[in-house]
């Protein structure tokens, strides 16, 4: 029996990438609404590129604002980076849409085609992603689109905030920036009602210790009162909470005066140390708080009277409250480790908006330089503000109204490419389990950036709630190590008071990066230090033999604390030391050559100082016959001095050997690797 085979051929369409093209340059305008600095708010300009609050698409300075309303018409002219053939035109009119009559399209001839024409129905909705399909598209392709405005079709105020065309059918779209690789579980944690209050609580600090959380707290009954009416609660003061040995936070304290007063007070950001907390305001002798920033420092269990921090062309430029019908000038500040760098959200006459994110660097008279605009990838024609520097000094946190987001203001991470500090990667947004559909800011993160803190209304008890998230990977700052310890005298054990001279041996990691802190007194010190990088450490001191050493951090890659103390040998007639790091072979007495670095430091110190003479005492483990055994360890000695007056022109004279053989171990001799460090050679200053 024959079987009919039947071959089905599967026919399957190509398909191709839509490609979708955003306006990128304005060609003609008829009109656009201007402030009174003239900055971008509501120019045309605000049409180029993709949605900027998209999609709340509502009334904002980030889109083009004609100044016609009611009568009359007005148009605008975008170009594309390159002509395309055209099946769809978007427009995001995001404040009172359905007024656009015609849509012209434009080849790189400059040939004009009419792509749509109003019918004169008006949407009934107040924002719209506005799709139009072009039903007989031109043949020749397309670079340049024309809106033509008729205020009689809708009346009134109008925005537009992004064009774009495409040469498919298929819907346009326009996604929110957001960081990669977001968990879905990720979740904020209300830090609960011991910390948060029925009243507000926001701009959460936290020290890069982890230790302490400061706050503002707003309308609080325990906040300080005013003189006029002590029976009601002034605005806002700054509060502080303890992490306590079980993990939890203590019920927060009012950090009092002179910090808080009868007027609004509140914190800015915290120095590396814990120990000093930068101050909205300066503190004005009559009494009043005019506008800039303050540092107070905590010795002896009380804060010192807030000193005016001095930042050169200061200034400050306020808005007026529409339901006060004041103006208020409103400012937010971050300051970086080493506190040479500082950040500012503030308005002033050259903004490209609202608020904009300034940089300001530490002058030698201790001052800040005139503030430098961060630029607008970080920038917009609306707010940006409550920034945050990490510890990285590289990667950045702040708040703004202007880019695509969930809410009123959302949270937003960018990473600095260069060193001018106005060169930054274009903002993620940190996804919607973090921004909320209302205002969301003050991000908060400390040295070990596994976690943060900030401000939210969103799931809050009373007004706006601090909240802690766990970091994911994609927003985290670098890693970095605290190393710290003290630099003392071996002698007395005192403190040292010297330099520490931290070099990374990668040329890519700045030295800018080092964050070093000492205590004169003590000897103690703390450096932030980046990892992925082996480190150098150099300590001179007149007097003391010089330490070399260092710290490999290439294969870190989550944060961590080393302890590493340095003790400095005092160059005095009959110090002893063991050369650590000259190491010899069991049962042999040639150098390794990983220790002739060791034996030239001491070298280098004879010729510092040409008087000084030596003792070198030669000792080996306890293995074999103890007659070979000292035998070995007078060549080892003597191999050592041999390399001296050979290799580092020492006089011999000066260096005198002696023989110990398995006598005198510093360690126990059960492993090789214990018996390696009775392998041995000390030296002992006999002379200087």
């Amino acid at each position: 029996m024959l079987k009919k085979i039947i071959f089905l051929l599967l026919v399957i369409p190509a398909t191709f990438a839509q490609e979708v093209l955003w306006a990128d340059k304005v060609l003609e305008v008829s009109s656009e609404h201007t402030d009174q600095f003239y900055s971008p708010k509501n120019r045309a300009i605000q049409l180029l590129g993709k949605p900027s609050i998209y999609p709340q698409m509502t009334e904002t300075p980030c889109a083009w604002q004609p100044n016609g309303s009611d009568f009359g018409e007005d148009y605008v002219k975008v170009g594309f980076e390159k002509a395309i053939n055209i099946k769809q035109v978007a427009v995001i009119e995001n404040w009172n849409p359905g007024a656009v009559a015609r849509i012209f399209g434009y080849d790189e001839a400059g040939q004009e085609y009419l792509l749509y024409q109003s019918k004169g129905n008006v949407p009934n909705a107040r924002k719209r992603f506005w799709r139009v399909n072009v039903d007989e598209p031109p043949a020749e392709k397309i670079n340049a689109i024309k809106l033509l405005i008729n205020h009689r079709i809708s009346k009134g105020l109008k925005q537009y905030d992004a064009i774009a065309i495409s040469d498919s059918d298929k819907p346009i779209e326009s996604e929110i920036n957001l960081a990669n690789d977001i968990p879905k579980g990720l979740k904020k944690q209300n830090l609960g009602e011991i910390v948060n209050s029925a009243y507000g609580e926001v701009a959460p600090i936290i020290t890069p210790d982890g230790q302490t959380l400061y706050f503002t707290r707003l309308d609080h009954p325990e906040n300080l009162k005013t003189k006029k009416n002590d029976d009601g609660p002034v605005g806002q003061d700054i509060w502080f909470s303890k992490l306590n040995d079980t993990g939890h936070w203590n019920r927060p304290e009012n950090i009092g005066k002179p910090i808080n007063n009868e007027l609004d007070n509140a914190a800015a950001t915290a120095s590396a140390d814990g120990n000093s907390l930068f101050i909205l305001n300066v503190y004005h002798p009559s009494g009043k708080l005019l506008a800039g920033l303050s540092k107070t420092r905590f010795s002896g269990n009380s804060w010192s009277m807030p000193e005016k921090v001095e930042i050169n062309n200061f200034q400050a430029i306020g808005e007026r409250n529409p339901i006060t019908n004041l103006t208020e000038i409103r400012t937010e500040y971050a300051i970086s480790h080493d506190e040479k760098v500082l950040i500012m959200g503030l308005q002033r006459s050259q903004t490209f908006g609202g608020k904009d994110l300034y940089v300001s660097f530490l002058e030698a008279n201790g001052s800040y330089s005139t503030p430098v605009n961060m630029g607008n990838v970080i920038n917009t024609a609306d707010n940006e503000g409550s920034p945050f520097l990490s510890a990285d000094m590289k990667t950045l946190y702040f708040n703004s109204k202007g880019h695509p987001g969930y809410g009123e203001a959302d949270i937003f991470v960018s990473r600095r490419l260069d060193d001018t500090w106005t060169n930054w990667s274009e903002p993620l947004n940190l996804g919607p389990q973090i921004n909320s559909s209302k205002w969301d800011g003050y991000f908060s993160i400390p040295a070990s950036g596994d976690y943060a803190y900030l401000s939210s209304k969103d799931n809050s008890i009373g007004g706006e709630d601090i909240f802690k998230i766990e970091l994911f990977e994609s927003i985290k700052p670098e890693a970095m190590v605290i190393v710290k310890g003290r630099i003392f005298d071996a002698s007395t054990g005192d403190g040292l008071n010297l330099p520490l001279q931290i070099i990374a041996r990668n040329d890519s990691i700045s030295k800018a990066n080092i964050d070093l802190k000492f205590n004169r007194e003590t000897g103690e010190y703390s450096a932030m230090i980046p990892a992925g990088s082996v480190y150098d450490f150099d300590l001179y001191k007149d007097g003391y033999m010089e330490i070399e050493d260092s710290l490999d951090l290439a294969a870190i890659t989550d944060y961590k604390e080393i302890i590493r103390d340095f003790e400095m040998i005092p160059l005095k007639a009959g110090y002893n030391m063991i050369l650590k790091n000259v190491n010899f072979d069991q049962g042999l007495y040639d150098i390794r050559p990983e220790s002739f670095a060791e034996v030239d430091k001491l070298i280098k110190l004879m010729k510092q100082y040409p008087d000084m003479e030596i003792l070198l005492e030669g000792y080996t483990d306890n293995q074999g016959d103890f007659t070979l055994n000292v035998q070995l360890a007078e060549n080892r000695v003597n191999a050592v001095r041999d390399y001296m007056v050979k290799r580092g022109q020492i006089d011999e004279t000066r260096i005198e050997t002696k023989s110990w053989g398995p006598m005198r171990p510093v360690s126990s001799n059960a492993t090789p690797e214990l018996r390696q460090k009775n392998r041995r050679v000390e030296f002992t200053i006999l002379k200087m």
